[in-house]
């Protein structure tokens, strides 16, 4: 769903006749709200492999925390860490394999779908 699809979900909940009847104000007018901030790229991140970790220099804007994902060569993806620092963890997960070859990523938490109403 488009941002403003959802600001315009949110705008018509603001007006309706149930807040008439409480004496409540909608908030903004119908069109008026600002889209929801997403987080932004978790951008380039570095390993240390001395501390099994993957960070960044900064947070992304809009965000509260960093997912670290590993994938060893020919697996599954597993989520491997969370942390709201800028350092995450690939060892949440459990140990990893000698021997292995693993790819690492981080990736912004993804924000849950509302549906209309809601």
């Amino acid at each position: 769903m488009a941002d403003g699809a959802l600001a315009e979900i949110r705008d018509c909940r603001n007006q309706t006749p149930e807040l008439a009847q409480t004496a409540e104000q909608p908030r903004r007018d119908r069109g008026e709200a600002e889209p929801e901030a997403f987080p932004d790229a978790a951008g380039t991140a570095t390993f240390d492999a001395a501390t099994s970790t993957l960070s960044v220099p900064a947070l992304p804007a809009h965000a509260t925390s960093l997912r670290a994902f590993r994938q060893p060569l020919g697996g599954t993806a597993e989520l491997a860490g969370t942390s709201t620092t800028t350092s995450v963890s690939v060892l949440a997960a459990g140990p990893l394999t000698p021997g292995v070859t693993y790819e690492f990523w981080l990736r912004r938490p993804q924000l849950p779908r509302r549906r209309p109403g809601e």
